[in-house]
């Protein structure tokens, strides 16, 4: 089991981790060689997670420009953030196997992962006392190469039962109704009211399969076009919030404010460098350091940085918080102005 945040005294805030063993480890990298190809191309281009050649950073452009051009032409905008409890553990494996043949997978690989997935068993250790066998019957492997390609596959079949024709944001007579990446999905309406509908049809159907959205962690947002009214998913009335962190990045609606998300960065740089503050104060050669800081640093700092739109003071922050760390790897101290 590992522990993923919140209180380390509540075992939901524990994942457990699938010891497999190197050969399992290689057959399974073989099977997912072989598969990912097909798996990729049954998923929709609103599905960006665990695909070749697609990055957080599509989804996070798309939803700046749809937020973007809203706000330009006074329309309206209604957002969900949709999570899922312990999505990995939840999903059933009929749902699984059946989005396979759904994909076209050779009968011979679906047989395969059907044996692997029938014979797993767990056993809980207490200090040196361990339980009987477990069967489980649910759940893909944490740490396993081909669960995400798994997951997202029946998360699919999920988005297939949903009939969301006329719902979502029109645009040059296309709806989009949501974007994924594995299982961070957003879901955009226009109305509050057709964005209460989307969640409660998407809260039935993933039931169908073990997933259960986590109402706690479902938040909503909406600009000052759309008339404000409870969104109700259930018996639970999710929550109002003004930023929300997607995909690693702060989303606000309204007039794009960037400074928030340049401050946010320079943050975790100085968290990342802090971390890293033992190598950069040592004696090994400055070119080592240099790299240790532009593969361990400076990414944290810059992450998403293709969707700001920078001026000339944000492009000064980022400056003096660099020239500040690189000052604190030659133990030089700023030099300040008579």
């Amino acid at each position: 089991m590992f522990f993923k945040k919140s209180d380390n005294a509540l075992l939901k805030n524990y994942r457990p981790i699938s010891l497999l063993s190197r050969v399992y480890v290689l057959f399974s990298r073989v099977i997912t060689n072989r598969l990912a190809r097909r798996l990729d191309d049954f998923q929709p281009t609103e599905q960006a997670g665990c695909r070749k050649g697609f990055s957080t950073i599509d989804h996070i452009h798309t939803l700046r420009q749809i937020i973007q051009k809203t706000e330009e032409y006074n329309l309206p905008l209604c957002l969900a953030y949709v999570d899922y409890e312990k999505t990995f553990d939840s999903v059933e494996i009929w749902a699984v196997l059946q989005s396979l043949q759904r994909c076209q997978v050779d009968c011979r690989y679906i047989k395969v992962l059907k044996c692997l997935y029938s014979r797993a068993t767990m056993a809980i250790r207490v200090q040196n006392q361990s339980s009987k066998p477990i069967q489980l019957q649910r759940g893909v492997r944490q740490g396993d190469v081909i669960s995400p390609k798994l997951f997202t596959a029946a998360l699919e079949d999920v988005f297939k039962l949903l009939d969301w024709k006329g719902y979502g944001i029109n645009i040059n007579g296309e709806y989009i109704t949501h974007l994924r990446f594995a299982d961070d999905i957003v879901i955009m309406a226009e109305s509050l009211e057709n964005l209460g509908t989307m969640l409660n049809d998407l809260n039935g159907v993933s039931q169908r399969i073990g997933l259960k959205m986590n109402m706690d962690k479902t938040k909503i947002m909406f600009n000052v076009h759309v008339t404000p009214m409870p969104v109700v998913v259930g018996s639970t009335m999710l929550e109002v919030v003004d930023e929300y962190v997607y995909l690693g990045q702060i989303v606000r609606l309204g007039k794009s404010n960037f400074d928030l998300e340049v401050n946010r960065r320079i943050q975790l740089g100085w968290a990342a460098f802090g971390k890293l503050r033992h190598i950069f104060s040592s004696g090994i050669p400055q070119s080592l350091k240099t790299k240790v800081y532009n593969q361990c640093v400076l990414p944290v700092m810059t992450y998403g940085s293709e969707t700001w739109s920078f001026t000339a003071d944000r492009m000064r922050t980022l400056k003096v918080a660099q020239r500040a760390m690189e000052r604190a790897m030659l133990s030089i101290s700023a030099v300040k102005p008579e």
